[in-house]
């Protein structure tokens, strides 16, 4: 059996496990779903471990990719909530879990191999950062929901959304010297850039709405959960699509498939210069 297969069959039972989680959730046994959360997520981690070997070499590509990791770090922190003693918080996380899972295994992605502009700390850190920051603006938006439906002062989505603004900020500084070592400028007025201003814009104003004695805390609720739809949409779905086989298809020709991919998540073409025909222009 092949790492990529390992990985793969780790993460559908991780998948199978983080199902059983919210299943036991539904029951109101939490103790026992965030003990299978916890299963669940050493499977998963086992999955992500292995997919580092899978190009025969050690790299980073594609273990922090939104598909595959978001589920990780939104069961991550299920478990740091139930070990604060919320256990009840952190089994409803089985609910984002199970649905990110369920995402990824009916529209599997596509992972681009390594190439010169990943070969550098700033691109995993970056892509780890970014997604983890993803996962804290979902839970934030999800806690907030049940804090508008159950009407009490639980402040947990607040504490997740500053927590978040924090970890993405990391991210874009992070991410701007990946883009300067890569593409020689900090920022492009691309696509993808703009959609992590976008995000990161609405998150200070959230933060600043903590200056106006105005805004209560149900209307801070309500911010939460727009800005996760927000985040939903521009930080995981645009981005997940991009690597997307059913969007992308593998072509033997040109590989524009996976150039549009490359495109949409980094702003460029990264495997550029793998292209035999740029390779034997350069030694023209």
């Amino acid at each position: 059996m092949t790492l990529a297969t390992t990985s793969s069959v780790l993460f559908n039972v991780a998948a199978g496990v983080y199902a059983g989680s919210l299943l036991f959730y539904l029951f109101k046994q939490y103790r026992s779903s965030c003990w299978l959360l916890g299963i669940g997520f050493a499977l998963h981690s086992s999955s992500q471990l292995s997919r580092c070997w899978r190009w025969g070499i050690f790299s980073l590509d594609g273990v922090f990719n939104g598909a595959l990791f978001l589920p990780w770090c939104l069961a991550l922190l299920g478990l740091f909530f139930a070990l604060r003693g919320r256990q009840q918080q952190g089994a409803s996380m089985s609910w984002l879990v199970t649905l990110t899972m369920l995402i990824t295994l009916a529209l599997p992605v596509q992972i681009p191999p390594p190439g010169p502009f990943t070969a550098t700390w700033s691109s995993p850190m970056f892509f780890f950062l970014e997604v983890l920051a993803v996962a804290c603006f979902l839970a934030s938006g999800w806690y907030a929901w049940q804090q508008l439906r159950q009407r009490n002062n639980d402040e947990l989505f607040n504490q997740l959304a500053i927590w978040g603004f924090i970890l993405y900020s990391l991210a874009q500084v992070i991410g701007a010297v990946w883009s300067y070592l890569g593409w020689g400028a900090a920022f492009h007025w691309g696509e993808r850039h703009l959609q992590s201003a976008a995000i990161w814009c609405l998150y200070c104003g959230y933060l600043h709405t903590h200056f106006d004695h105005a805004f209560n805390l149900r209307q801070k609720a309500r911010w939460a959960l727009s800005g996760a739809l927000v985040v939903l949409v521009v930080a995981y779905a645009l981005q997940v699509a991009a690597h997307l086989t059913v969007l992308n298809p593998t072509k033997d020709t040109d590989n524009a498939g996976q150039v549009t991919a490359a495109q949409q998540v980094h702003g460029a073409v990264p495997n550029a210069c793998r292209n035999p025909k740029l390779l034997e222009d350069g030694n023209d």
